[in-house]
């Protein structure tokens, strides 16, 4: 969404594109590459541990924000009529809540099952998940704590609420940066609009006062 992609085109919208600085770019670059890590490593702990609602959350979050880049990057480079600075800015209000959901509730739940007490009791060909060794007494049942690929999967949903949290912020600070830029667009428009009502007000009455003066002499 930065300035290079600005050019005015025939195509372009009234006002044109809200200009952006150059190093936004990056910032969606980046903000594509996080989405697709929390994509992934979400996924693969959703395979391991089953559907919660934070995976869920996450897996939305990280998709959408792909579709959101898409959009930005076919209607700035090749479809300019569908630039739309008011569907932009909703999109980027959009990113700022659902990531900092998303990576709130990842973060709430690997703290949830990092505790050290926690521990998989296997029983009858099933399992379970207790806080403490609950079956001391019971030579039919046998359990230990988390490891292996539970471990992992906590350690891929506590990295991926990590990135979460970096995304978030990448999307307040073009949030704002937006915001910011389409506020200052539209008070250029507001100023072009009015300044050539300004500019002819001094020339009508400088007609009349000649016409005046004519009339006296």
């Amino acid at each position: 969404m930065s300035s290079p992609l600005n050019e005015p085109t025939p195509n372009a919208p009234p006002l044109g594109v809200v200009p952006m600085p150059r190093w936004s770019n990056w910032v969606g670059c980046a903000r594509v590459v996080i989405a697709v890590l929390v994509l992934a490593f979400t996924a693969a702990a959703t395979a391991i541990c089953g559907g919660y609602t934070g995976f869920g959350f996450a897996l939305f979050t990280s998709s959408a924000t792909l579709l959101i880049f898409v959009y930005y990057y076919v209607c700035l480079s090749y479809k300019p009529r569908l630039y739309n600075r008011w569907v932009i800015l909703g999109l980027e209000i959009f990113g700022v809540v659902f990531w900092i959901v998303a990576f709130a509730l990842l973060a709430d739940w690997t703290a949830f099952y990092n505790a050290n007490n926690w521990w998989l009791n296997y029983y009858d060909d099933n399992y379970d998940y207790s806080w403490e060794y609950p079956y001391t007494n019971d030579k039919s049942r046998h359990s230990g704590r988390l490891g292996g690929k539970y471990r992992a999967a906590i350690g891929l949903a506590g990295t991926a609420a990590g990135l979460g949290a970096v995304e978030f912020v990448l999307f307040a600070v073009t949030l704002v940066i937006f915001g910011l830029s389409l506020h200052k667009q539209r008070q250029e428009a507001r100023t072009a609009s009015t300044a050539p009502a300004a500019t002819t007000e001094p020339t009508t009455s400088t007609v009349e006062t000649k016409d005046v003066e004519v009339g006296q002499e």
